[in-house]
């Protein structure tokens, strides 16, 4: 699995971070002037998309999106050329948005001529006017034949990559892979960051809402096991025995069955439904494989006391993680498959339970009434 901190290193090996202007060179494909392009299907307002920073992969969800198959079906009806080329992929080959099913494939050979001359259209349309038609469509970058553009560096031009010789590559920002973007909808709408990774070393949990306020800083782990990170596409005795904990067939591969089994997993046991097999999951489901929790030795009374005298200023409520989420779910007696210091649907109702029956207003966050309340319902 990838750690969240070495985006950055990785970024630097993959070529995608910023260039200077001198670097660039002539786009892969001579670019006609007057280009076929692509057709909206509805009124384009005359705002434009604001331009989207380089969002990288930061969760394993390889479902298809719907940005990218819209995008490749209206390739595909545009130029009559060409194949469908992947969407979704596992999450075991690098860094990648099609682990996330936000980047897409057009199978257009650069060493075919009408292959080419269609794939020189679009590019010539998308990167036209600083990238206009890229923000319509909430295109993050393109690769084609060696060479890739990038809308959030415009400035740079065509900079060197690898590969992609036989097909074009299209990366979406999450505003594009939802199709939420004015070339689909006719409206422009706020920048979406996407996802937030939760605890470090982990994926973040997907999700269906636009995220337009910066992430805050992911939780340390908190629980350290003996069990390998594992996600979609993995396989070995690893997988195999999360399967037969998780009663799914034992194939050793982590398959889609598995990786709808552990999202239930962890939708059911207050975990950050990743989909992977990250320390906070495997400490769930097996604790034999628990090596060090961080949060130990508090009795619910004690929890309570060092919630009262430490997190009272402070606001818990569905989404937090951390040391303070996993003290309060040892002050509400919580189960310890469920005492994963991250504030899910099974914390936020013990938290509205215990507001019904303190007459606090049921809003389901803690504060500092809440902390005095648990207290006293333990003395």
């Amino acid at each position: 699995m990838r750690i969240v901190w070495t985006v950055v290193v990785l970024l630097v090996a993959a070529g995608l971070t910023a260039a200077p202007a001198e670097a660039a060179g002539p786009p892969p494909v001579t670019l006609p002037s007057a280009p076929t392009g692509l057709t909206s299907p509805v009124t384009l307002p005359a705002d434009v998309d604001p331009v989207s920073p380089y969002l990288p992969q930061v969760t394993c969800h390889p479902v298809d999106m719907p940005g990218p198959l819209m995008l490749r079906e209206l390739l595909l009806r545009t130029y009559g050329i060409g194949r469908p080329g992947s969407i979704s992929r596992g999450c075991t080959e690098g860094l990648s948005e099609h682990s996330e099913g936000r980047a897409m494939d057009w199978m257009v050979d650069s060493r075919k001529p009408a292959e080419r001359a269609a794939a020189a259209d679009f590019l010539a349309w998308l990167t036209r006017d600083d990238g206009l038609n890229a923000r319509r469509l909430g295109v993050m970058y393109v690769i084609y034949d060696e060479r890739i553009w990038s809308v959030y560096n415009v400035r740079a031009g065509w900079r060197a990559s690898r590969g992609h010789v036989d097909h074009l590559h299209v990366s979406f920002s999450w505003n594009g892979a939802r199709a939420s973007t004015s070339f689909w909808t006719g409206r422009v709408g706020a920048l979406d960051l996407g996802p937030c990774v939760r605890f470090t070393g982990s994926y973040a949990p997907p999700t269906a809402a636009p995220r337009t306020v910066p992430c805050g800083t992911p939780s340390a782990a908190l629980v350290r096991t003996s069990r390998g990170s594992r996600a979609y596409g993995s396989s070995g005795s690893t997988v195999r025995r999360a399967q037969s904990l998780l009663r799914v067939p034992a194939t050793s591969r982590f398959d889609r069955t598995t990786w709808d089994a552990v999202r239930a997993y962890q939708r059911a046991h207050d975990l950050p439904v990743t989909g992977a097999l990250d320390h906070p999951t495997w400490a769930s489901l097996d604790r034999s494989s628990v090596r060090r929790r961080t949060v130990t030795g508090f009795s619910r009374a004690r929890a309570a006391t060092y919630g009262v005298d430490r997190y009272s200023s402070t606001r818990l409520s569905e989404g937090a993680a951390g040391r303070a989420v996993a003290i309060l779910q040892k002050a509400l007696g919580m189960s310890l498959v469920d005492r994963n210091g991250y504030f899910g649907p099974r914390t936020r109702a013990a938290v509205v339970s215990l507001q019904k029956k303190a007459g606090i207003a049921a809003d389901g966050a803690v504060a500092g009434e809440e902390w005095r309340a648990i207290r006293s319902s333990l003395v």
